[in-house]
């Protein structure tokens, strides 16, 4: 693929039936086709075909429209830095209890265990809260619902579309069994909240100083409210609005970690890159022994080394696709060619981060590659008088870097994602020795989907300071 794309040639990558075949921008083009209206060019479309939305998260009538997004790009961010302090309480409750077994000795974990233990308790408080975050009925049904997930949409890719209606239903059985698990935890926090913001919202005395706490069930009714959604304060409908944020958070924050060690861990050994890291991590980290957002932004050799494992460990190797939706199609006025209404547009961004003629030794993991580019940047900026942008970090995105796909329909929730890693991380490795690796293991792939080594474990055992 890669021998078009360098070309800048578009071309079309054959798919299994039933699927329709995409068709394979190549990077000088990206831009072009990012700066397409969403009238033309749709990133939602092609998200809710991908997910099969709304028989994944168990409502039709929600794969209609970007709720998701619009409710974390009105409030996460105005939201992280007060958030964070809590985050970090739950990063260390979780990482401990995980490790709980682990002592003085070297123990053998398993590394994907591992994180599906400690990722779920940070998400949940994200979803519900402080006061529900650490129920362990909440996580379990989170994370076998992520589990039912993803089964659901590999069955899906091989069932033609005139009968996904009648497998659909079946195929989500366990989905629904698990998010009315979560419903049983979370439910009372939901009416609540429903009855609070509304009579809030109503002016009705009594609730003028209410305050709800800051995540994301009080986001969605705040945005169901200010859009007079009136029929959606609802605490069924309400909790089906959880249930993306819940797929997403997990599965893409597991996998990015699961990744990142692997990385780390098999770096040479002589570069006593872990002691660099914890170096730091030490260096900045607060007083308090609290993280706030400032500290978290300093961490600089930290964020790159998650960068550059995200470079090479794409969470798909199509992270970028479109849906042309305009009913004239999408023509292209320099190449000529014209794509149909209901085409499927993707770029393939695993071949564009591995680019030897854009990464000096692009396969190799160089943990502080993007240090050194960031520094460089800085200071040629410094000597012109200019603001330097931060575009090395690790929410940076550009049409070399798609980790968090790329424009106005780039991931909004990277933000928090990236203070959430970064405190797992410096928690895990100023608490905790791990061996090296002799060896990284090899990831595989079904079609563009890369399977991470889950059978991989790790030698672990509690620092002595």
């Amino acid at each position: 693929m890669p021998q078009y794309g360098k070309k800048g040639e578009a071309f079309i990558l054959p798919r299994l039936l039933p699927w329709k075949h995409d068709v394979v921008i190549p990077q000088s083009q990206i831009r072009w086709l990012l700066d397409q209206p969403d009238s033309v060019v749709s990133a939602f479309e092609a998200h809710q075909r991908a997910l099969f939305y709304g028989y994944t998260f168990l409502d039709h009538g929600n794969a209609k429209e970007s709720f998701s997004n619009r409710v974390i790009h009105r409030f996460a961010a105005r939201h992280t830095r007060s958030m964070i302090p809590g985050l970090g309480e739950e990063v260390a409750f979780s990482m401990n209890k995980a490790l709980g077994d682990v002592e003085s000795e070297w123990t053998t974990v398993n590394l994907w265990d591992l994180w599906m233990r400690v990722v779920p308790i940070p998400t949940s408080m994200l979803i519900a809260g402080s006061k529900t975050c650490r129920d362990e009925r909440l996580n379990k049904s989170i994370v076998d619902f992520v589990g039912a997930a993803i089964r659901t949409q590999l069955t899906l890719r091989l069932v033609p579309t005139v009968l996904q209606p009648l497998i659909g239903r079946l195929v989500t059985i366990p989905n629904r069994r698990h998010w009315k698990s979560m419903c049983d935890v979370v439910m009372p926090t939901i009416k609540e909240r429903l009855h609070s913001m509304t009579k809030q919202a109503e002016g009705c005395p009594g609730f003028e100083t209410y305050v709800p706490p800051e995540d994301y069930i009080t986001w969605v009714i705040r945005l169901i409210i200010a859009e007079n959604r009136t029929g959606e304060l609802d605490p069924i409908k309400v909790s089906k609005r959880l249930l993306p944020i819940a797929f997403a958070s997990i599965h893409t924050t597991v996998l990015t970690c699961h990744s990142l060690m692997l990385d780390l861990l098999s770096t040479d050994p002589e570069h006593l890159l872990l002691d660099t890291l914890r170096e730091e991590i030490e260096a900045h980290r607060p007083a308090s022994g609290m993280w706030n957002k400032d500290a978290l932004r300093s961490l600089v050799k930290v964020d790159s080394a998650i960068r550059e494992s995200q470079r090479l460990n794409p969470l798909s190797s199509a992270i970028v696709t479109r849906e042309i939706v305009g009913a004239g199609g999408l023509h292209h006025p320099d190449l000529g060619w014209t794509l149909a209404k209901g085409t499927s547009v993707m770029v393939y961004n695993e071949g564009i981060q591995r680019d030897e003629d854009a990464f000096d030794d692009a396969l190799l993991y160089k943990p502080f590659r993007y240090t050194s580019m960031q520094e460089t940047q800085d200071r040629d900026a410094l000597g012109g008088g200019r603001k330097t942008l931060g575009q090395y970090t690790m929410t940076a995105t550009s049409e070399q870097h798609l980790p968090f796909g790329h424009g106005r329909h780039a991931c909004p929730g990277r933000f928090f994602v990236s203070y959430e890693i970064k405190m797992l991380l410096a928690h895990l490795l100023t608490n905790y020795d791990i061996k090296m690796l002799d060896k990284r293991p090899l990831t595989t792939y079904v079609g563009l989907n890369p399977i991470p080594p889950i059978g991989a474990c790790i030698e672990i055992r509690k620092r002595h300071t």
